[in-house]
């Protein structure tokens, strides 16, 4: 339980110093990166060993909360996210740049484009016989591109068991809900379909999450795609499930509000 309630305490921290940066720069994702913060504080506080594998952020416009979970987990300095982000000459924009800080591997923001470079790390640590497992975090919305289909395949097909999807399912993409664009519909069912190893957990509750990706490292010879079902905008009721925060900044009463809700006031 103490894990638990370490994991909690890390992804609130994650929401906390998002709110804050995009607060102060008027810029960034909040919704997205309050989505996918429990998501971050399980990868970082329990599962990736830095020193052998990798994240990838496909979904980059949820760079803010992967800034704020690298910094928190000692990837750098977490002065620098009051120093560098969107700052002019500084390196840590909206979306991530390839090298710009520990821990960032790849450049992100065209959707649809991460699962296939996982799927090149995977192949290529395999053939060199490296100890490495490769993690894509993807946007359902992102779902609509083919290539992540494609990828899909593709994992399945060289039997890429070093690589886990994760697909942050919120059901809210920057022009409405998913069921008003495409409707992907269970995901769970579409993606296991292609012959992933899929499990569907509560994206939002660390245990579930730290068992899922317990299980995806049993699993041999297959891939494995963590459907974890969340809500946009996550720990303020001001942000959740509304399309206005995919891409907008908290004025002062939304700061005071989020600040109430997340237990710091």
């Amino acid at each position: 339980m103490e894990k638990i309630t370490e994991l909690e305490k890390l992804a609130k921290t994650i929401r906390l110093d998002v709110l804050k940066m995009t607060y102060e720069k008027k810029t960034g994702f909040i919704g997205t990166a309050f989505s996918c913060a429990d998501i971050l504080a399980v990868l970082y506080g329990d599962v990736v060993r830095a020193e052998h594998d990798i994240v990838i952020m496909s979904k980059g416009h949820g760079a803010v909360g992967w800034y704020a979970a690298l910094a928190e987990t000692g990837y750098f300095d977490k002065a620098k996210l009051d120093s560098e982000f969107n700052v002019s000459g500084y390196k840590m924009g909206v979306h991530p740049k390839r090298n710009a800080y520990p821990g960032i591997y790849t450049s992100s923001g065209s959707l649809g484009q991460g699962e296939g470079l996982g799927c090149g790390v995977a192949l290529a640590s395999r053939i060199q016989n490296k100890d490495r497992r490769v993690y894509v975090i993807m946007g359902d919305g992102e779902c609509n591109e083919g290539s992540v289909w494609e990828a899909f395949m593709f994992a399945k097909r060289y039997k890429l068991d070093n690589l886990v999807f994760i697909i942050d399912r919120n059901k809210l993409q920057s022009y409405g809900h998913d069921s008003d664009v495409l409707n992907l519909d269970n995901m769970t069912e579409k993606v296991a379909s292609f012959g992933l190893n899929t499990i569907e957990v509560d994206g939002h509750n660390v245990e579930e999450l730290c068992r899922a990706f317990g299980q995806a490292e049993l699993i041999k010879d297959v891939p494995t795609c963590i459907v974890a079902n969340t809500i946009k905008g996550k720990g303020c009721s001001v942000f959740e499930d509304k399309v206005l925060w995919h891409y907008k900044w908290p004025e002062k009463e939304h700061l005071e509000q989020a600040l109430l809700e997340l237990g710091e006031v």
